[in-house]
């Protein structure tokens, strides 16, 4: 009897280092918007689902209950930038790149805001100047991002990773 081939072992992560893994879900999930740039992807849905839960997570009760009203009534997600990355990763190859960053969320604050880093870097094709706001600079972005991608290599050392 064989044994059953995970999502993660099905993937030949040879065709790509690390950051073009990210950078190809990132295109993925620019490849299946509906209207108005929506994602229409369930898994790209469930992203953007984790970041809306990741800014709640520091607030008080009384701001969690404003921001999770205010996230049902508007139907804004996190912006999509438009890449000239082509997507070449098919959709089983998409579920394992997403699940390098699921399985690592959660364990720690500092690690969760490394990988938020990255998520609006490489799936979001945010610039850097975009990812500052008030509690991170562009400098900041730039080592979270840094910080993610050596955090994910330890993990993940069958990826090949260029520093």
């Amino acid at each position: 009897m064989n044994a059953a081939v995970s999502i993660m072992q099905s993937v030949d992560w040879t065709r790509f280092d690390l950051e073009g893994w990210l950078y190809q879900f990132g295109a993925w999930m620019n490849s299946v918007s509906g209207t108005c740039g929506k994602s229409v992807n369930p898994i790209a849905v469930s992203m953007d689902q984790a970041v809306v839960k990741q800014k709640i997570k520091k607030l008080t009760e009384e701001q969690k209950k404003e921001i999770i009203a205010a996230h049902f009534l508007s139907e804004a997600q996190p912006k999509l930038s438009r890449t000239k990355i082509t997507c070449q990763i098919d959709d089983n190859e998409a579920r394992a790149v997403q699940r390098l960053i699921l399985d690592m969320q959660g364990q720690s604050e500092v690690l969760d805001e490394w990988l938020d880093a990255i998520i609006c870097r490489y799936f979001y094709g945010n610039s850097w100047s975009a990812m500052a706001n008030e509690e991170r600079t562009q400098m900041d972005a730039r080592m979270d991002v840094k910080c993610g991608l050596a955090a994910l290599h330890v993990r993940y050392q069958f990826i090949i990773y260029n520093k």
